[in-house]
């Protein structure tokens, strides 16, 4: 089982997108985990259709629980700590719906900051997670990170080291060619990406109507490409605002 961590090096182009409809097609029982530091939650107001109390689960409840007691693997499922939201457990909500989940699939999500101001002071959360991520692919249960952007030496470049899978999201443009390859440049990931051994990391592309570079152009200038999605903002609209009539669910 896996954990796999995605970011982008350039802005964010559809991380949260590309995660959430990843964790919602998921073959295996899922943990979506929104740990994106430089906004608020999208998966509480776009995924979830603001149907649920920010209280239901969340990074910031995690880290408190952290910071109060030992937590383990199998806590981050546990309803009686509350730290995480079953969406297959959720019971039909006829007005705002969530977004459907295949028949049987299990997923389960804790989504990000409601309150930016407490990034700071959670700090610590990022170099522990990691091993009850991993405790818990290991356990059966596969773990997708949103990281959104990754900033300059970020507090966590922990997750990032410790994924099976980092994918990079980028545009198929010049400009996220460029912005990415430039970002690669720098020391904190160069010596991640660019080492010996670094086969876990990988582009995933987002295509333009205006502009398509090849893929081949970041293979060979930035990172292999794991896949190329299409442009299809209805599509991306049912795992982003819950859009309930994507265009063609199968392309998410």
């Amino acid at each position: 089982m896996v954990v796999i961590a995605l970011t982008s090096f350039a802005g964010a182009p559809g991380v949260t997108t590309a995660a959430t409809a990843l964790a919602v097609h998921w073959p295996r029982p899922v943990l979506l985990v929104e740990a994106d530091t430089n906004a608020v939650s999208s998966l509480m107001t776009g995924f979830f259709r603001s149907n649920l109390r920010t209280t239901d689960g969340g990074i910031e409840k995690l880290a408190f629980a952290f910071s109060r007691d030992s937590l383990e693997a199998e806590d981050l499922l546990d309803s009686d700590y509350g730290l995480s939201i079953p969406v297959h457990d959720l019971p039909p909500i006829p007005t705002m719906p969530i977004p459907a989940i295949p028949d049987g699939h299990k997923m389960w999500v804790i989504p990000g900051f409601v309150n930016l101001g407490v990034v700071d002071g959670v700090r610590s959360l990022w170099a522990k997670l990691p091993r009850l991520l991993g405790a818990l692919a290991d356990g059966g249960i596969d773990v997708i990170v949103d990281l959104g952007h990754l900033d300059i030496d970020d507090d966590r470049l922990p997750l990032v080291d410790t994924a099976d899978r980092v994918v990079v999201s980028a545009t198929a443009s010049m400009v996220d060619l460029n912005r990415t390859y430039r970002r690669l440049e720098l020391s904190d990931l160069n010596d991640r990406a660019r080492a010996p051994g670094s086969e876990r990391y990988w582009t995933l592309l987002n295509t333009t109507v205006s502009e398509r570079i090849p893929a081949r152009e970041f293979s060979t200038h930035v990172l292999p490409v794991l896949a190329t999605l299409p442009h299809d903002p209805s599509g991306a609209a049912c795992s982003h605002t819950g859009d309930q009539t994507p265009s063609d669910p199968e392309r998410l």
